[in-house]
């Protein structure tokens, strides 16, 4: 509770500051939008190997193979090293809570790597989820598609949406026989990304398969777009 009370108290004395600052001049208060849609070009996917086991060697031998085999699938691909990251060997031991006696079974040592990927089409990402061996120890993920221009993006959106604050400012100014004179403050939320697929703005579904001796049904995946949106909050002082 004290906590909640002083984040209060701050925030009432950062308002006063402001107020003050602008020390009664009149101001506007304005918020500039920019908004972006593009094509992903990065296609993220982690596949994960582990087995757990009382036989060491034979489960790391089991997990190393596996570990081969997948990114010999990589390289035949031609992906780029930079596309491609293998984990060390993590080896943990498992337990299992017996109650009955109140003790902790020891079922073996979990070895397991990761794997992570970073296509540059939806089609190789198809591909190598249809290519993987269709086995228990392996579980693969994608996630959230993107794009290799966000940065650009961001700073470009940034400046438009600068641009948009000002021209609704010098509407909103001129609109009340005022001028916008210099900025007091300017800030902004962040750059946010989500993604769509046609009409629906809602994040990609994640696909989660986790390998079986049966070959599983084709992964149903939509490239679809990624919005992209920067938003400004500007205080300008008026002038006559």
């Amino acid at each position: 509770m004290k906590s909640i009370i002083a984040v209060v108290v701050l925030s009432l004395v950062a308002l006063g500051a402001q107020d003050q600052s602008i020390g009664g001049a009149p101001f506007i208060a304005v918020q500039g939008k920019a908004k972006a849609e593009v094509a992903p070009d990065i296609f993220p996917l982690d596949i994960t190997l582990s087995e757990t086991s009382k036989d060491a060697a034979r489960t790391q031998a089991l997990i190393e193979g596996l570990a081969r085999e997948v990114v010999d699938l990589a390289q035949a691909m031609g992906m780029a090293d930079r596309d491609v990251t293998v984990s060390n060997l993590d080896v943990s031991p498992e337990y299992r809570y017996n109650e009955r006696n109140d003790t902790e079974v020891f079922l073996g040592n979990t070895y397991q790597r990761e794997i992570k990927f970073r296509f540059r089409s939806l089609a190789d990402l198809q591909k190598m989820i249809s290519s993987l061996p269709q086995t228990s120890q392996v579980r693969l993920n994608t996630r959230r598609f993107e794009t290799s221009q966000a940065e650009e993006l961001r700073r470009q959106l940034l400046m438009q949406a600068v641009e948009d604050a000002r021209r609704t400012a010098d509407i909103m100014a001129s609109a009340v026989g005022k001028r916008i004179g210099t900025v007091h403050n300017i800030s902004n939320q962040g750059f946010n990304m989500r993604y769509a697929a046609g009409d629906d703005y809602s994040q990609l579904d994640r696909v989660t398969v986790t390998g079986a001796r049966a070959a599983p049904p084709p992964a149903v995946l939509r490239e679809g777009s990624i919005q992209l949106d920067q938003n400004v909050y500007i205080i300008y002082t008026l002038i006559d």
